[in-house]
């Protein structure tokens, strides 16, 4: 069985064996409830306190009775994956033009366990090499966002049209990031390479 993490945690699953992602998490959820800072810290990989900080600055709901939902979990590791390659202050941007006040859910176009989901439908159905062609990424984009097309709220078409922005904006993102990865990951062979007599 081949394991890799959902993209943003240490979750690991068998998705080149059709383990469902979307099952899973819906699951951990209907079951638990929420989790812990502690347990959100260690799945995302980000010290607790920077997490708190994020509640106190306004990018996540509070969490209710220290439980933190679907929706605030999945808009934390969307915080925690994109602040490898674009400063807080752009996700927090990125974030806002599509659910505007980020301490209020209320007013949310888009639920952030939803639009993590669509982000992983992108980035693990999407082979590496295809992060950077246009053509496909806005195919796979227009593919995953077909069921908040066909909602029909209103003003679909100009909401759609940001939604596919912001998704597309996290998935270069992301992509950059796994590329800076693999960068260094060459240059630290270099330098070990060097220091070899």
């Amino acid at each position: 069985m081949v394991k890799s993490c959902l993209p943003g945690t240490n979750i690991q699953m068998d998705l080149q064996g059709g383990q469902d992602y979307r099952c899973t998490l819906n699951a951990v959820f209907a079951i638990t409830g929420g989790v812990y800072l502690s347990q959100l810290a260690e799945m995302v990989g980000v010290p607790g306190a920077t997490l708190q900080n994020w509640v106190k600055r306004g990018f996540v709901a509070n969490p209710v009775n220290k439980r933190y939902t679907r929706r605030q979990t999945c808009r934390i590791i969307l915080i925690a994956l994109l602040r490898h390659i674009l400063p807080l202050e752009d996700i927090t941007a990125l974030l806002s033009s599509i659910n505007h006040n980020l301490a209020d859910e209320q007013d949310d176009l888009i639920d952030d366990s939803e639009l993590y989901l669509y982000f992983c439908d992108v980035v693990l159905n999407l082979p590496e090499s295809s992060y950077f062609d246009p053509q496909e990424l806005a195919g796979r984009i227009e593919t995953v966002t077909k069921p908040f097309a066909a909602a029909g709220l209103p003003g679909n078409t100009a909401n759609l049209e940001l939604l596919q922005q912001v998704l597309t904006t996290m998935v270069l993102a992301y992509g950059a990031w796994q590329l800076r990865d693999q960068a260094t990951g060459i240059l630290a062979q270099i330098k070990r390479k060097e220091q070899i007599p």
